[in-house]
């Protein structure tokens, strides 16, 4: 149970908050000592351990400080970049707008364009399927030559072989 507890303690002090808080305490503590040897009466060791919970003291109020101003930057940075995406999102929106308007002007341009050359295109149209139509069917012509042919010879082989067979 209580290495579960000292995971758990280890865990909360390697974040930014955990290190923050046991930094504190770790002042707090080094002031509450100095309290209890002023009190026992060894101002020696009370000195000492006043002068160790001053500099740590200082020391965290310097390292707050830090932090706290470099938390400002980073919200400074942040609602600057988001300030440029804005401005970058409208340049967009605007570039997209003026693409719209000039495909449209295309558009109805080529529009224009296929209306005047539909006739030319049809006729060009109806020539190909001509020319592939008497393709296909001299290919057919051919292939039944050929179809004729072999089964001409292969006929003409029969017949002799009867007569061999025959005699």
């Amino acid at each position: 149970m209580w290495a579960a507890f000292v995971r758990q303690i280890a865990a909360y002090a390697i974040t930014r908050r955990g290190k923050k808080l046991f930094a504190l305490v770790g002042v707090l503590l080094l002031c509450f000592a100095t309290a209890l040897l002023i009190d026992m009466q060894f101002y020696t060791s009370a000195a000492f351990t006043a002068v160790l919970a001053g500099f740590s003291g200082i020391a965290y109020g310097v390292q707050h400080v830090r932090l706290k101003r470099a938390e400002r930057e980073y919200l400074r940075r942040k609602a600057e970049q988001a300030r440029q995406r804005a401005i970058a999102a409208q340049a967009r929106v605007d570039r997209i707008d003026n693409a719209k308007s000039a495909v449209g002007n295309a558009a109805g341009a080529a529009a224009r364009a296929a209306g005047e050359s539909v006739v030319a295109v049809a006729n060009e149209a109806v020539l190909v399927v001509t020319e592939t139509a008497e393709a296909v069917a001299g290919a057919g012509r051919r292939v039944a030559g050929v179809a004729e042919a072999v089964a001409h010879a292969g006929t003409v082989i029969l017949a002799r072989g009867w007569r061999t067979v025959a005699r």
